[in-house]
């Protein structure tokens, strides 16, 4: 007999507005659980809302509505400063998830693609996307660490079972949290399923809105702060000879997030001689047309549980430098050229090589595309299914 579809509850904060990593990878969930045969109700949890699945048909225009407990206690600010007001929001939180469940009704798992739960009494799946924050202090602001470190014990404890993005992941999980592996699932993120190599000619506009030639540019993606090591990246791309910093200059997407990255002399120098763009946030569609026409994408970040943009590189067919270290290099496998992140002469002689070498290039962009294909979000859906039937048999 087959098994019950299922009611799911997704943690769904990091989807409207800006997205990091973990907005396009709880993006990419909810957009594969929806119509699925075997789930029976989806809610994406925003704030204290529970939103059907037409959200995500309205994103652009999404504004949450307001939070019914806040408003009643005040600025949410405030339960930092009164003491008890942190302790009734999460009671009220408790039942009024607990009303959601209910009126979904079993089975029902509530999955946390965030590191930190709602509270719930019911089967919940944490997914923990990496432990960066144990790794190095300075890799997070003050004020994130202390949620985290105000919320952690009680969503370790709420979990009846957890998801780790790597097997890198898994192993820092066993060994910092002292989860038992047993009641760790391995799922790997993927690629949104857009992501392919785009011809040149398609990619005309967004190349020359930048100023960019096609083939003729380095590229790195990522949110600007310290761990993902873009001063390092900077100083590696100096390295290269004049006329190839001139020919082939370093381009990189993404929002300023905490930290003062890129902003120093030698910064605003690169920025001057046109060798360094920040072109800040941008589209999808966009960010396809980038990876499918650099020369080189270089992913040096310090410290990752996954390294998404290292697949979503790959799948459009660009060739990939990245770190050697953390989940990197087994996200990458044999596809790309792997370095030291805090070895800038490496770096820069990798960058070279590869602008230089064109069958190497061509070479890592045919394993790369075969390394893509290897991850997809059907899979990825199903593993996650498995893992939260095994939390309700559990």
């Amino acid at each position: 007999m087959p098994d019950a579809p299922l009611n799911v509850l997704l943690g769904g904060d990091a989807i409207p507005g800006h997205r990091t990593g973990v907005g396009r990878m709880a993006l990419q969930l909810a957009q594969s659980l929806r119509g699925r045969p075997d789930i029976a109700e989806l809610r994406l949890l925003v704030g204290a809302h529970a939103c059907t699945p037409d959200l995500l048909d309205r994103l652009d225009q999404f504004t949450p509505p307001p939070d019914p407990e806040a408003r009643a206690n005040g600025a949410r600010g405030l339960a930092r400063r009164i003491p008890g007001l942190a302790r009734a929001r999460a009671q009220w939180l408790r039942r009024w998830l607990n009303r959601e469940a209910a009126q979904l009704g079993a089975p029902l798992v509530y999955h946390e693609p965030n590191l930190i739960a709602r509270p719930f009494d019911g089967v919940t799946v944490l997914t923990i996307n990496d432990l960066s924050w144990l790794a190095d202090t300075h890799f997070h602001p003050r004020s994130r660490l202390a949620w985290i470190e105000s919320r952690l014990a009680d969503s370790l404890t709420q979990a009846t079972r957890f998801v780790a993005i790597s097997h890198f992941t898994r192993d820092e999980m066993v060994r910092h949290l002292g989860i038992a592996r047993e009641r760790i699932d391995v799922v790997s993120l993927a690629p949104p399923a857009s992501f392919r190599p785009v011809a040149a000619e398609c990619a005309h506009e967004t190349l020359a809105r930048w100023g960019l030639v096609d083939q003729s540019f380095v590229l790195s993606v990522s949110t600007l702060e310290p761990r993902k090591n873009f001063d390092r990246l900077l100083a590696a791309h100096g390295e290269l000879s004049h006329a190839l910093r001139r020919s082939h200059p370093l381009v990189i997407a993404g929002g300023q997030g905490w930290g003062e990255r890129l902003v120093g002399r030698d910064a605003a120098k690169a920025i001057r001689a046109g060798e360094l763009r920040l072109l800040g946030r941008i589209s999808d569609q966009d960010l396809e047309r980038l990876y499918s026409r650099c020369a080189a994408f270089v992913f040096p970040s310090l410290y990752e549980g996954f390294g998404l943009p290292v697949i979503e590189a790959m799948a459009c067919g660009a060739p990939v430098i990245a770190s050697s270290t953390t989940a990197v290099g087994e996200t990458a496998g044999n596809a790309a050229v792997l370095v030291d992140p805090l070895d800038v002469a490496a770096l820069s002689e990798a960058i070279g090589r590869v602008l230089r070498d064109r069958s190497l290039a061509v070479s890592l962009a045919d394993r790369g595309r075969m390394r893509a294909a290897d991850f997809s979000w059907d899979a990825t859906t199903a593993l996650l299914l498995a893992s939260w039937r095994r939390a309700l048999a559990g």
